[in-house]
């Protein structure tokens, strides 16, 4: 054992050796195989899979694998994520080594999964017992106690006890009583061995010959994948495909709790190394376990829900660019401190960023090899009573099509975050008078296009029947984006032209440029874009459309402009230089994201397609899901779509969300800032907890029976928005009175000390220290209101296979009567997720389970979007509260 381990925040150290690497190595491995575990438990990866087929499984591990670790590495040795553990990255590496290994394996013999797994299973007994033996020969440095303890003798005297019995069973037969003999020697046996030698060969030889003998059970094919126990006791039985894994699961565990120990040296710290460990995998088991009612629903709906789905590799990148600035930001937060669990910390902290990078390679592989990754699959349907198997697939293709709002989206959501954290760059770097009147001018010129657009969007292209669209407009467009493109390039030119002695010094001199380049630009595009549209002009230069080409040149400029300043930033060490350069880093990535958000934007408003080294940006992007885009199911075999019910349920919880919350919440502030506590506020707390309480059939004939005569009579929309917004309310009171009393009486006095009104304290000091647990109340309502049924059937109606959805934004229309502004659709029937699960599964159609199953499916991947969307909202009050 190297003394390095004590140093959890160095790097790799030179006093390293192969016993600390080998048993990184093992642990990887029983992460591995701890994985294949659940995979082939879940049937996703059989037993039974050989050849091709476990090749492409393990090779696609493969690639996931060396994506999480490669990306976690690049981060690290950018100094984005430190990863400073040296167990995190022995670990790291040994998943790359044993995954490796495994595949190379399975391309090289003719086995099975199972057969791999239990070669997994001899592996680790192997290294164990290595392990335990060089620690008892004092050839590795540790400090191992007199004996592994009675709990760890327990823990595998029982794992004995149950291994014997189901020997000595299979051996003389469940009848016979030699089978308890069987039981008590091998328990007896491990409980000794594990207890009377020193703790080195206490917690690895038992462990060795129960993992060892699990493997070789496996590996000999005793128990295989035909193999099949039904005892006669049992109205069930057992077989290889459900027992293999749930050996590997439990030799897993036992392998990695005590490589864990050996590699941290036995003693208090080694078990509590090993504990550690295995707790983890039982947590990650446990969460796997409570999400099986998800995984149900997900198994039984996936197959008709992503029929047909195809999405373009380069799209899915571009998606995936959020996820991994939130994977990166939740890796950057410090891992705690340098005590023996940093590394467990850091581990887990950089695990969604190894997650995003793993989907990042696998997408990148298909661009790069030209071949489509392609899952074919079949699912089953009843017609006419009779089970019909229809064939589909799910494909990431190589198209490099991408389509306008898959493209705005991620982009300018990436651009807000980098903005967001942007903080100034006044009274930095020296203001030349050349910058200073393009400064001035630039406002100037985004101001006459501002006014020339609106001339036209007035007047028309052609005025009084002069051409000034395409003569007047034509030169606005293109001196715009000529003036906006050079105002994007001026930074990057300014900084490698300037004469400073290190390139962070230049960087900071030129530090004005960049606020202009990249504010500019973007003001100044994005106002010469939006006046091609209603000056019916789109200028072009040979192939390709002026704008756009524009937009995309900024975008290289601010990223060419970004990676510079990280260069600079690495060679420079003075703290203030570095921060400053970090600044510049992040304004640069936000004009690169910024302007390819306006790529996309002119594509969607002009219709016309840009295309550039092979990617072309289009309205009609490479993304189809027709579970999802398609307006109905047909009532047949026939797959499709869903899209009037999903966009019938956002509605409602969107107004039912606007009705309940600022009732809610008002009611919360005068019960409790205002009115006297008493009787009353104790009656409506009674009150209160009661409505909640009320059970939803309830709301929904009051609905029926109140709401529905005055709102015209029939079944609407604005119906199921008022009685779930009713059975909102409730909630969004009792949190946000409970959020409201929970801000401390401090806060209140000292702003009452400064002078300032009630209703000041209470909208600027007290709700937003109480937004966080409104939100909360809001998200947990959202969860409840979003899978309604039965007051919704009263209220709204079942409606199957709508051919439309609800145009809410579209229905408004002015009338010279009263109310004055109508609106149609909110008053008639609308399609929903919970109303389309039942009638779909209560009429009885052809194909109506997996129809069925498929909506269900579907309202959860909803509901989990509400989901996220208040959780978002909720970290930004509480980082807003806590920063200012």
């Amino acid at each position: 054992m190297s003394d390095a381990y004590a140093t959890t925040d160095r790097l790799v150290s030179a006093d390293s050796n192969i016993y600390d690497r080998g048993l990184d190595t093992a642990i990887a491995l029983s992460v591995v195989g701890f994985t294949l575990g659940l995979v082939t438990l879940v049937n996703l990866v059989p037993p039974g899979a050989s050849g091709s087929t476990l090749t492409t499984a393990l090779g696609t591990l493969l690639a996931v694998v060396v994506g999480a670790v490669g990306i976690t590495g690049l981060a690290s040795y950018t100094n984005v994520v430190p990863v400073t553990s040296q167990r995190v990255r022995g670990i790291g590496l040994g998943l790359v080594v044993s995954t490796l290994a495994l595949t190379a394996l399975a391309a090289a013999l003719p086995v099975t999964m199972a057969t791999l797994l239990g070669i997994v299973l001899l592996a680790e007994a192997l290294v164990i017992t290595a392990a335990g033996v060089s620690s008892r020969l004092e050839l590795v440095d540790t400090e191992p106690n007199m004996s592994a303890g009675l709990l760890s003798g327990s823990a595998l005297g029982t794992v004995g006890l149950a291994m014997g019995a189901a020997v000595g069973g299979a051996l003389t037969g469940a009848g016979s009583l030699l089978w308890l003999v069987g039981a008590v020697v091998a328990g007896v046996g491990l409980f000794l061995l594990a207890i009377l030698p020193r703790e080195d060969l206490g917690s690895t030889l038992p462990t060795a010959i129960v993992v060892g003998a699990l493997g070789l059970t496996i590996v000999t094919g005793t128990i295989g994948v035909g193999w099949q126990w039904n005892p006669q006791t049992l109205s069930g039985g057992f077989t290889g495909g459900a027992v293999i894994p749930v050996f590997l699961l439990v030799g897993t565990l036992l392998s990695a709790w005590s490589a864990a120990k050996c590699r941290a040296g036995f003693g208090a710290r080694g078990r509590e190394y090993g504990a550690f460990l295995v707790i983890n995998l039982n947590a990650f088991l446990m969460v796997a376990v409570m999400a099986t009612i998800v995984v149900f629903v997900t198994v039984k709906g996936v197959g008709y829900a992503f029929h047909g789905l195809s999405i373009g590799a380069l799209t899915a990148l571009v998606l995936l660019t959020p996820a991994l600035l939130a994977a990166v930001q939740f890796a950057r937060t410090p891992a705690g401190t340098n005590d023996w669990n940093s590394g467990a910390r850091q581990l887990f902290r950089v695990l969604p960023l190894a997650a995003v990078g793993a989907l990042a390679a696998m997408f990148a592989s298909v661009l790069v090899t030209g071949s489509p990754l392609r899952h074919s699959y079949a699912y089953t349907v009843q017609v006419n009573r009779q089970g019909q198997a229809l064939e589909t697939a799910f494909t990431v293709t190589p198209d490099t099509t991408i389509g306008t709002l898959l493209l705005i989206a991620p982009a300018a959501l990436v651009a807000v975050t980098f903005f967001r954290s942007f903080g100034s760059l006044r009274k930095v770097g020296t203001q030349s008078e050349r910058a200073g009147l393009i400064r001035q001018a630039v406002p100037t010129a985004v101001l006459a296009l501002v006014v020339l657009t609106g001339f036209f969007l007035v007047s028309g292209p052609a005025p009084f029947g002069l051409p000034l669209g395409e003569t007047l407009g034509l030169a606005a467009v293109v001196a715009g984006s000529v003036a906006a493109g050079g105002l994007a390039i001026y930074p990057l030119a300014g900084v490698l032209t300037s004469d400073g002695p290190t390139l962070a010094e230049s960087a900071q001199s030129e530090a004005p440029l960049f606020t202009l380049g990249v504010f500019g630009g973007l003001g100044l595009l994005l106002a010469t874009l939006l006046l091609q549209p209603v000056a019916g002009i789109n200028p072009r230069v040979g192939p390709v459309n002026l704008v756009p080409a524009v937009a995309f040149g900024a975008a290289i400029a601010s990223l060419a402009l970004a990676a510079l300043t990280t260069v600079a930033k690495r060679s420079s060490q003075e703290t203030i230089t570095r921060r400053l350069l970090t600044e510049e880093t992040r304004l640069g990535l936000v004009g690169a994201a910024g302007f390819i958000a306006l790529v996309g934007l002119h594509v969607a408003v002009t219709g016309t397609s840009f295309n550039v080294l092979g990617v072309s940006v289009a309205n009609e992007g490479s993304l189809s899901w027709p579970m999802v885009m398609q307006a109905y199911i047909p009532l047949g075999a026939e797959p499709g779509g869903i899209m009037p019910a999903i966009i019938g349920t956002v509605w409602l919880v969107i107004g039912a969300t606007l009705f309940a919350v600022p009732l809610g919440v008002g009611a919360a502030v005068f019960l409790t800032e205002y009115a006297e506590q008493g009787r009353f506020t104790a009656l409506v707390e009674i009150a209160t907890n009661a409505l909640w309480s009320t059970p939803s059939i309830v709301f929904g004939l009051f609905g029926a029976a109140f709401l529905l005569p005055r709102l015209g009579g029939d079944e609407s929309l604005l119906a199921g928005m008022l009685v779930l917004g009713f059975m909102l309310l409730p909630l969004v009171l009792i949190t946000s009175r409970e959020s409201i009393k929970a801000v401390p009486d401090e806060y209140r006095d000292a702003s009452a000390a400064l002078g300032v009104t009630q209703w000041e304290t209470i909208k600027s000091v007290v709700l937003p220290a109480a937004m966080p647990g409104v939100i909360t109340g809001v998200i947990l309502g959202v969860g409840r209101i979003a899978g309604e049924t039965a007051p919704l059937i009263l209220v709204l109606g079942s409606t199957l296979n709508a051919t439309a959805a609800v145009d809410v934004i579209g229905g408004f229309r002015f009338v010279s009567r009263p109310p004055f502004v109508v609106n149609d659709a909110l008053l008639t029937a609308s399609a929903s997720l919970p109303t389309q699960v039942w009638a779909v599964i209560a009429a009885g159609v052809s194909g109506s389970p997996q129809m069925g199953w498929a909506t269900a499916f579907i309202l959860l991947m909803v509901v989990l979007t509400f989901y996220a969307v208040g959780i978002t909202a909720r970290t930004y009050f509480r980082r807003k509260l806590n920063y200012e």
